[in-house]
């Protein structure tokens, strides 16, 4: 009485709170005892505590109820809806365990009569208080389908326990059938419908770049999905019952654009089909002109700046012919490529934006890409910038012979990714550009003139004037020696074996190896005529002997010596000559 006077003078807020506090109390101290107890309880004790804790519950969740009738405000209904809910879901559980209970000791031979009355008596009320609310929500609208399906799964699993009890349910089960057909053709509409909703926004031109556009895209999608669920839930449930779904199923799938496992029924995969070809022929017909016209349109324009483009390439290469600009062979493959591929590019937006669609947003996805292909391809990247530096600063040409990379020979092909190399054994070698402009370039062939250093050497025993004048007479006459610079011939070094002659004349670049053999051969051929000679490398072998009277065999192995190799001149030591 105190409690009561007490929450009458309260606000609405405090008083529900204050209410389905106290209303939880005998639930929550029913449910601590039932989960203290010991399993070694019979069934019979198991369904009659079970069967207290329920309508103790029942009656707490009846005067709930009234309390939230009574209380109900807009400020507090979301709460309480919601643990009315909850707290419906928990008994309905204990409803459901309370069946398999009494199945399960009948089973055993127990005496569970009172437990399956009581829950026959439960299921029986719940599924009269689900039907009146079903009936109550006849006029199906989109806030109400979440809460009927609940209701209608709700009381699918209330057949099926009423049926392991032996109980009556054709009636409800009628009704169930009745109300899904509804429920599903209702949802199907409201399905199709937010897909053309949908479909008439993606349309709008621009609107991917509009916010509010994007925003109410958005919501469309979450009521499409939500939509989708509830009828998947349908279609479950018609299944059941053996009713006809290929059709909420086809409809599925065409709402969401989304496949299924539902996509391997034959029906459902025949209805597809069919609607697909419906679809496609009905748009043909609309359209097909008018795609033809603009299909012909786009290929005119491709072939129209073909020819624009081939005829830009060769006004390009006629300019660079005729230009006095000494640029690369690829600098001027590079302008004359470049310049089709500019002109078709320009051709090919030209002609994409002739069947309607937008560049703008085809441009900026082409940026995104290539920022993508940028990251996978950096090292082609790299050899594509290196090739531009190659363009640029012309450190060599087709026809070169380099030394660069790692190898040597003569350019044959060049691009801007790799240079072609030809060996002087004809083998081709494609070398990164990166590798050849990372490292030393060493050009050969640019200069007209080439300097050829050769080296010769004579005795020390012989005359070096005369070996001098010898070598400045071969080299003054032979053809291809050019006068200015003038040849070089000095004496070098004295060296181990020998006195070297350091000869270096000028030639053109292409005579080099001419003038190397024709001075190499004739210097041979002189020094034998005028009897100098060209030594061997030799080395003096000393060999010592502790003991005087082994002079003999010293000197036949130094007799030995001298007959094994020609290259070698043996020194007898002062112990031999004693």
């Amino acid at each position: 009485m105190h409690t009561a006077a007490r929450c009458g003078r309260l606000r609405p807020t405090a008083t529900l709170l204050l209410v389905l506090t106290l209303a939880s109390l005998p639930s929550l101290a029913a449910f601590g005892q039932q989960g203290s107890a010991a399993e070694e309880k019979t069934a019979e004790q198991k369904v009659q505590e079970l069967s207290e804790d329920l309508r103790a519950r029942g009656a707490d969740l009846e005067e709930l109820k009234k309390t939230i009738e009574k209380h109900d405000d807009s400020a507090t209904a979301p709460m309480m809806d919601k643990e009315l809910s909850d707290r419906r879901a928990r008994y309905r559980r204990d409803v459901s365990k309370l069946v398999t209970l009494v199945l399960t000791g009948e089973d055993a031979g127990a005496t569970v009569a009172d437990g399956r009355a009581l829950a026959a008596d439960l299921l029986e009320k719940d599924a009269r208080s689900m039907r009146e609310k079903l009936q109550a929500l006849a006029a199906e609208t989109l806030s109400a389908i979440p809460r009927s399906s609940r209701l209608i799964e709700y009381l699918d699993v209330n057949i099926d326990e009423r049926k392991q009890l032996g109980l009556d349910v054709e009636a409800d089960t009628a009704f169930i059938i009745k109300r899904l057909g509804i429920r599903a053709d209702f949802v199907a509409g409201l399905l199709q419908n937010s897909k053309e909703e949908i479909d008439e926004i993606v349309a709008r031109p621009g609107s991917d770049q509009d916010v509010e556009a994007q925003k109410e895209l958005a919501a469309l999608k979450g009521k499409r999905d939500a939509l989708a669920k509830s009828q998947r839930s349908n279609v479950r449930l018609m299944d059941e019952y053996g009713l006809e779904t290929a059709n909420l199923k086809q409809g599925i799938i065409t709402a969401t654009g989304k496949l299924s496992q539902d996509i391997l029924n034959k029906d459902v995969a025949a209805g597809l089909v069919e609607q697909w070809i419906a679809n496609s022929t009905d748009w043909f017909r609309s359209n097909g002109t008018a795609l033809i016209f603009q299909v012909l349109t786009f290929l005119l324009i491709l072939v129209a700046f073909w020819f624009i483009a081939r005829l830009g390439r060769g006004t390009v290469r006629r300019g660079l012919g005729r230009s006095k600009l000494h640029i690369s062979s690829l600098a001027q493959d590079f302008f004359i490529k470049m310049t089709g591929r500019i002109i078709m590019l320009f051709g090919l937006l030209i002609a994409i934006a002739q069947l309607g669609i937008e560049i703008a947003p085809l441009l900026a996805g082409l940026g995104i890409a290539g920022l993508v292909i940028g990251f996978a391809l950096q090292d082609t990247l790299s050899n594509f910038a290196s090739g531009l530096m190659i363009l640029v600063y012309r450190p060599f040409d087709v026809g070169d012979v380099i030394e660069a990379g790692g190898v040597m020979g003569k350019v044959d092909q060049m691009n801007l990714v790799s240079t072609m190399v030809l060996t002087f054994d004809n083998q081709l070698l494609v070398v990164p550009n990166q590798q050849i402009w990372g490292g030393v370039i060493r050009n050969v062939t640019h200069q007209d003139t080439r300097r050829v250093d050769m080296k010769f050497g004579i005795g020390y025993s012989d005359d070096i004037p005369k070996a001098e004048k010898v070598l400045a007479d071969i080299v003054t006459s032979h053809e291809k020696v050019l006068k200015d610079p003038e040849p070089v011939i000095r004496l070098h070094e004295l060296g181990d074996s020998s006195v070297n002659f350091v000869v270096r004349p000028w030639s053109k670049t292409d005579e080099y190896w001419d003038v190397y053999w024709d001075i190499t051969r004739e210097v041979k051929r002189r020094f034998d005529e005028e009897g100098i000679s060209i030594p061997f490398p030799q080395r003096d072998v000393h060999i010592y002997r502790e003991d005087a009277g082994d002079a003999a065999s010293a000197g036949n192995e130094m007799q030995r010596s001298r007959t094994n190799s020609t290259a070698q001149t043996v020194v007898p030591g002062e112990d031999d000559e004693a």
